[in-house]
């Protein structure tokens, strides 16, 4: 029995140094995640007027749409029609102006950062253009970039969204607040990267530093809304209650996991000990002592 005992032992030690290391493991693994959280800027600069989706935020990081970007005079994000289904289809492409226009028309939308078209493709209006664009806030503290459109008559808000996980930009359109239009735009490229990481980019003719004054253009002011399922976060996140209670039900799941485990080669190794010795804690009594006691009982 003792030599039982012993191997439980030795086994039980073990066994905790293995689960201590697993658990601690897990724990730096969430805690690095938690702590790898991108943030919104407070203050994002915009770093050449000339480029008006770049900018640089007060850790020096930059928030860069080039990535998203085309080239080739059409929209990135073509027709996406909004949440409530105006009647109309919003396009955008970052950083460069595009042409969306019926084949007949000479008017339409030239040269512009976002477009919006009625579905019967008669009506093609500039709702925002690339030069002049501003970096902001909006929707709750987000980080945004506003367009006026060349008349000054309308004005298009992008909120930008980060979102390390999004393998796959997405523009939402949420529609027309009178005089203003909403989009939504999802993406890896929303979020603050460092230099080396945005210089790194195929095609980077950027000249990180240069003159920020296209930052101080006045714009009209939206009406506030509120956001639909976002988080607003103006400074450094503290970790989500929903991502700590994911974490805490996935330590547990794994605590239950490794107890029942334990358990299992506890029970198992307990058995196996049985087998060998079924009877090896009790000592036979001689005969002659049994009816002796019986012959005198106390």
């Amino acid at each position: 029995m003792n030599s039982f005992l012993t191997s439980c032992e030795v086994f039980l030690f073990k066994m905790d140094k293995v689960f201590s290391f697993v658990f601690l493991s897990l724990m730096a693994g969430c805690v690095s995640g938690l702590n790898s959280e991108r943030y919104i800027p407070q203050h994002c600069k915009m770093v050449n007027p000339n480029t008006p989706c770049v900018c640089k935020d007060e850790y020096g990081n930059y928030v860069d749409l080039r990535p998203l970007a085309w080239k080739n005079r059409t929209a990135r994000f073509m027709d996406h029609p909004p949440a409530d289904d105006d009647g109309h289809v919003y396009s955008f492409n970052p950083c460069y102006g595009f042409l969306e226009k019926s084949l007949n028309d000479t008017s339409g939308c030239l040269n512009v950062a976002s477009c919006r078209v009625n579905k019967a493709r008669t009506e093609f209006v500039d709702i925002g253009i690339q030069q002049g664009a501003v970096f902001g806030h909006f929707d709750n503290g987000n980080l945004s970039l506003t367009y006026i459109s060349k008349d000054k008559k309308r004005t298009t808000i992008l909120s930008l969204y980060c979102d390390m996980n999004q393998e796959k930009s997405t523009l939402r359109a949420v529609g027309d607040m009178g005089r203003f239009y909403w989009l939504q735009l999802r993406s890896q490229h929303c979020c603050p990267m460092n230099e080396s990481t945005i210089q790194a980019y195929l095609g980077n003719n950027l000249t990180l530093g240069a003159d920020e004054a296209g930052n101080i253009t006045r714009v009209p002011q939206p009406p506030t809304v509120p956001s639909p399922g976002v988080v607003t976060i103006t400074h450094r996140p503290s970790p989500d209650t929903k991502d700590l209670r994911k974490i805490t039900l996935l330590l547990t799941g794994i605590l239950i996991m490794c107890s029942g485990i334990l358990l299992v080669l506890v029970g198992g190794l307990f058995w196996q000990y049985l087998r060998r010795k079924p009877y090896s804690q009790y000592t036979m009594i001689p005969t002659e002592d049994i009816l002796e006691n019986q012959k005198y009982p106390y």
